[in-house]
């Protein structure tokens, strides 16, 4: 298994930047006998001199990025508490604030993001330069794994007014925002407010609408994961549309996932299972074998590149942790009578050690309730993603498939009610070295057991 691992360049690649990238912090410390190693084993082994100079580089590269945002908060901060005037482009929207870039604080420019906090951002669009006066406060919350450092946030703003300057004569993110709207407006039509909240959560990755009630009941079974669009859904809207296309034709599904992608909102879970579709589509298209483990490390690679720093994100981290569970090590465990539930069982066992170091606890039902709900996602995303198409032909389509597919939304609601009466959980919270130790029993024992059912099978 380790020869198949390490014959994978992209692999090597991947692995190698991300450990570069952990040990950034350090960087200053063990560069210099690092780089003298690398020389000598120059003259050994050209492999291991490779992967000690990729993993400097990442590791220079992701350290240049944090002193950056650090620098930029430090750029604001004569501006600390003042009352002041912004102008920037809007980037993100949500419910609760916007963010804006393209900075101009009191008529002189800066780089990074600022978060203006808001009531109501309804009547703002994306891309759109806005005048904002309002009081800063440069931000302190600088954990890598924070909202504020992934989407290098340097400064909040409660605004006392917002003023539209400009707005984009196109915005990509604006067009595919007021799609994702326009369908979820559409939707309203032919679904209770139940039925229409979870579904636009699931297929569209309309959260904001969710309600405490039905958020509450997901995450104590969970289930949270299944209230956003993610790379599931690319991968699964994918893996049904390629098999009834001739191989040329797959070239014209990779636009319609683009699409989609951005409608989605393009988190990096969809961001990185688009990058394997791409992969997966051009290999069909060229008559090559598609490697998934390898367009796995690849999509990494791209990821991280771009951004080092969204490695501590805990979206990057469940996304490429599931993703490896799912190709990487379900394959290679089969087992008469239970391969159904294999793939989830083996996801689960290997997020919960992580999601027990996030958030301190784990509901134990969540084990049986993910193998039950795995293929009712699959059918709502598939039933969901078709709806999505009809919106845009004739209202009959829609109402057939929405009689289709309430009775599936009804049968998971049902698998959750029942989940929410069985609330058992472990609450613990492991440090970071007991989280490697887990990790390391956890790869010891799946070794144990796929060398064993290697060796039944021959």
């Amino acid at each position: 298994m380790w020869n198949e691992l390490w014959n994978r360049p992209a692999v090597v690649l991947f692995l190698s930047i991300l450990i570069g990238i952990i040990l950034f912090r350090f960087a200053n410390s063990f560069i210099l006998p690092i780089i003298v190693v690398a020389v000598i084993l120059l003259f050994v082994n050209e492999n291991a001199s490779f992967v000690i100079l990729i993993i400097l580089l990442s590791s220079y590269w992701a350290s240049k990025n944090w002193n950056n945002y650090i620098q930029l908060i430090e750029n604001i901060k004569p501006f600390e508490s003042s009352y002041i005037e912004v102008k920037g482009r809007i980037k993100e929207m949500s419910s609760k604030s916007i963010l804006i870039d393209q900075l101009s604080i009191q008529g002189l420019s800066y780089r990074g993001v600022i978060e203006i906090i808001v009531k109501d951002s309804e009547s703002l669009k994306y891309d759109e330069l806005v005048d904002i006066k309002g009081n800063l406060y440069a931000n302190k919350n600088i954990e890598l794994n924070s909202r504020q450092v992934q989407k290098r946030i340097i400064g909040v703003v409660y605004p006392e007014s917002i003023e539209p300057l400009e707005s984009p004569s196109f915005s990509l993110k604006g067009s595919a925002a007021a799609l994702r709207e326009r369908v979820q407006e559409r939707l309203k039509g032919y679904f209770s407010r139940d039925e229409e909240e979870v579904l636009s959560a699931m297929v569209l990755g309309i959260d904001k609408d969710v309600s405490y009630d039905t958020y509450s009941r997901f995450k104590a079974t969970g289930l949270i994961h299944t209230l956003v669009a993610s790379g599931a859904q690319v991968s699964i809207i994918t893996s049904i549309l390629l098999p009834f296309l001739p191989k040329m034709w797959a070239v014209f599904v990779f636009p319609i996932i683009l699409i989609y992608s951005l409608m989605a909102g393009f988190g990096v879970s969809i961001l990185r299972a688009t990058i394997m579709m791409g992969i997966n589509i051009l290999a069909r298209i060229i008559r090559e074998d598609y490697d998934p483990l390898s367009s796995l490390a690849f999509s990494g690679v791209l990821i991280l590149i771009f951004d080092p720093l969204s490695l501590f994100s805990t979206g990057f981290q469940l996304s490429f942790l599931a993703t490896f569970a799912l190709i990487g090590i379900s394959p290679y465990l089969r087992i008469r009578y239970l391969d159904f539930a294999i793939p989830t069982v083996t996801v689960q066992t290997l997020l919960s050690p992580l999601l027990l170091y996030k958030n301190g606890s784990i509901p134990l039902i969540s084990f049986p309730i993910n193998i039950l709900v795995a293929p009712i996602i699959s059918l709502i995303t598939i039933l969901g993603f078709a709806i999505v198409i009809s919106t845009f032909t004739f209202p009959f389509i829609t109402l057939v498939l929405s009689f289709i597919i309430k009775p599936v939304l009804y049968i998971m609601s049902a698998i959750i009610e029942w989940g929410n009466l069985k609330i058992y959980g472990v609450n613990y919270s492991p440090n970071l070295l007991e989280l490697i130790a887990i990790y390391t029993v956890l790869g010891g024992l799946f070794y144990i057991v796929y060398t064993r059912l290697y060796r039944d099978n021959k």
